[in-house]
């Protein structure tokens, strides 16, 4: 994996947190339970990297409704009998995860589950049997090479299948925010492992199909549901809070969330503290960075992490990463040790990007930062001055220049 494929996948991975259901299911037939795919808190921008509840159990011939609440993260469910064999040496971890919220160090005996298995990123890019939709019988049938499978259409699991996996799951289009996972009449009874195979074995949790035994109701889901996200989001909520009221380690305006308390939490407050920010003409504002972000303005209506051919090729967006009409990114560029809590990485950064008074179309400070960089602009002209940062679509703050 080269250094700048290597960099997304932090990005995407080391963002999370949320409370409430975004979707209860109530439009659902009872024989569809919907799942979260991901979370967006109520107090705060954020991502949490989960399936909510991870643990649920079905019969033959419904259908799993996996709503993905976009938070700028791209998200699949993949499962399937290798699946299951491959990554049973780390279900206890990924309980613990939904139980603390804490990510420990990667448990023992996984080497062949990232070994044998496609995942969304490869050497080149973008893996294309990780990225689109799978389903695969054998081993045989799984692709090597990162091309696409033969098999795309996704016809009802039967728990035979070696690998099936939803592909991307879009923010737009006809499958925009949601994967459904349809049951076949005839499923094979048992348990099987499911994970995102972008974030990997912690975004993960078990299927259980059964013939005879009693099965996951909507409302039992979203009660179990909502308590994995608010104990995951404790933590990044108690920071959050602490530096709106100017009391946590990082001082100022901060682009991001998070100290060495959070820094193993499988998730991250996305958020431009303080939201508004006030300034004089000729006045120099000042951002430090907490982990990816970008500082951005006049961005476009949406700017796609990730975009979906017309051949169904899954390609990433260098708009969202690189900076953009003429603004400076990191000199040096950020070297592979610096994601964590302040302290951790290279010396930090100062990068002054000059004037600006609103015109130019989007500038944007790139994406590529280390926890605690900081950017700095100086508005030359009165005005309110909307930001966000590319990555986090619900990452917004304004500047007013009076």
């Amino acid at each position: 994996m080269n250094k700048s494929i290597h960099r997304i996948a932090v990005a995407l991975a080391l963002c999370v947190a949320a409370t409430g259901l975004a979707s209860c299911g109530s439009g659902s037939s009872s024989d569809t339970l919907t799942i979260e795919a991901d979370y967006d808190h109520d107090e705060f921008a954020g991502t949490l990297f989960g399936f909510f509840p991870n643990s649920f159990t079905v019969k033959p011939g419904s259908t799993v409704r996996f709503h993905q609440t976009w938070t700028g993260a791209a998200h699949t469910v993949t499962l399937g009998t290798r699946v299951t064999e491959l990554a049973a040496p780390g279900r206890d971890a990924v309980t613990k995860i939904y139980k603390t919220g804490v990510v420990d160090e990667e448990p023992p005996g996984l080497e062949p589950f990232f070994e044998n298995l496609p995942f969304f990123f490869g050497r080149e890019g973008v893996n294309q049997t990780a990225a689109q939709p799978c389903s695969a019988l054998t081993v045989k049938d799984l692709p090597t090479d990162g091309k696409p499978c033969k098999d795309k259409t996704l016809a009802p699991f039967t728990g035979r299948e070696t690998y099936y996996n939803s592909g991307f799951i879009p923010f737009e289009g006809p499958r925009g925010n949601t994967f459904d996972l349809d049951i076949a009449d005839d499923a094979k009874p048992g348990t099987y492992l499911y994970y995102c195979n972008l974030h990997g074995l912690p975004m993960g949790g078990d299927i259980t199909i059964t013939t005879d035994g009693d099965t996951s109701s909507q409302s039992e889901v979203n009660r179990q549901g909502k308590k994995e996200a608010d104990r995951m989001a404790k933590p990044l909520l108690e920071v959050y809070r602490k530096e709106k009221a100017g009391r946590s380690e990082m001082k100022g305006n901060l682009a991001g969330s998070g100290d060495k308390t959070t820094a193993q939490i499988y998730g991250a407050a996305n958020e431009f503290t303080p939201r508004t920010i006030e300034a004089k003409v000729g006045e120099k504002v000042t951002w430090t960075f907490i982990s990816l972000h970008s500082i951005s303005f006049n961005v476009p209506k949406y700017a796609p992490i990730f975009t979906v051919k017309k051949d169904g090729t899954v390609v990433s967006s260098e708009l969202v990463y690189d900076p953009a009409g003429g603004w400076p990114g990191r000199t040096p560029p950020v070297s592979e040790n610096e994601d964590g809590p302040p302290g951790v990485g290279d010396t930090p950064v100062s990068i002054d990007a000059g004037n600006f008074d609103g015109g130019g179309g989007l500038k944007s400070s790139g994406a590529e930062w280390a926890t605690g960089d900081t950017y700095s602009v100086t508005f030359t002209k009165a005005g309110t001055y909307p930001y966000a940062c590319l990555i986090h679509p619900g990452m917004i703050g304004k500047v007013v220049v009076k």
